[in-house]
């Protein structure tokens, strides 16, 4: 059975200085493909360098812009991991907004980096509702420029842990 290429060729519709330059067009795009860069993430980025919110940009935003901007930045920016917990995971309790206690399960490392104020825990809109991230210190301040509530644990910010009576 013949390949589309002499079909065509055979038919007259193509010829054969055609062919060639389609194939040696095939041969350099071979040839460029883009090598990944190497790191932690999409595009290479490493999990500590990750770009800052645009405070000033966002607090001028909609609450919905707010919301997505964080969300992105948040799933680029954490420090603890989803998924199945591994078995050197701790509870780390927390207060929530409402005044109940929320719990997240990160690795004893993380917890340190919380406790000697390197990372924090904020609350923000998931796809899924209200959730919570450990992030770095930095990012966790700048959130609470946009929403002081949301900070929840950083121990060097008085913002942190402020609980919303209904």
């Amino acid at each position: 059975m013949l390949d589309l290429k002499a079909k065509l060729a055979s038919a007259g519709l193509v010829s054969q200085t055609d062919i060639d330059r389609v194939e040696s067009k095939k041969k350099k795009k071979k040839g460029k493909r883009k090598k990944k860069p190497k790191g932690g993430g999409p595009g290479g980025v490493q999990r500590g360098a990750v770009r800052p919110l645009d405070v000033e940009a966002l607090q001028a935003a909609g609450k919905g812009e707010l919301y997505d901007a964080v969300r992105r930045w948040v799933d680029k920016a954490r420090l603890d991991r989803q998924g199945i917990p591994s078995e050197r995971c701790e509870p780390f309790h927390f207060p929530e907004i409402a005044g109940r206690v929320g719990r997240l399960m990160i690795e004893p490392e993380l917890a340190k980096r919380i406790q000697a104020g390197e990372a924090g825990v904020i609350a923000f809109m998931s796809n899924a509702g209200l959730a919570h991230a450990v992030v770095p210190a930095a990012g966790a301040r700048d959130v609470a420029t946009l929403k002081e509530e949301w900070l929840r644990v950083l121990p060097s910010d008085p913002r942190a842990g402020q609980i919303i009576k209904a």
